[in-house]
């Protein structure tokens, strides 16, 4: 199992048009996607919240961390032509996307 972590900055003012793309457009559709096992999306305590926890402000105001049963799988999906319909919604309300890959070593469910 591998995880996709892709890390989002928003154009200014375009917020809520990226959590749309992302939530209505581009996980719905990668939900669908066979060897997709789980998504989530994430934002980052307020500063001051975080600067009381002495903790790392992240660079991006979204996260999305995805869980794929393999790497060949996700490459799949990013060659689909569905994979650039959808993403293109989550660009064209970007200013700035990066990501990185991480092989799953162990993981746990709740019961």
């Amino acid at each position: 199992m591998i995880s996709l972590h892709v890390y989002i900055t928003p154009k200014k003012g375009r917020d809520l048009d990226l959590k749309k793309a992302i939530c209505d457009h581009w996980l719905p559709a990668m939900q669908k996607q066979p060897g997709f096992i789980n998504a989530a999306l994430l934002n980052p305590f307020a500063t001051s919240q975080l600067e009381a926890l002495q903790a790392v402000k992240p660079e991006s105001e979204f996260e999305v961390v995805s869980f794929w049963g393999s790497e060949q799988q996700r490459l799949e999906w990013v060659d689909r032509p569905i994979h650039d319909e959808v993403f293109e919604k989550v660009i064209e309300a970007s200013d700035h996307v990066s990501y990185t890959l991480q092989n799953v070593i162990e993981s746990w469910e709740s019961d």
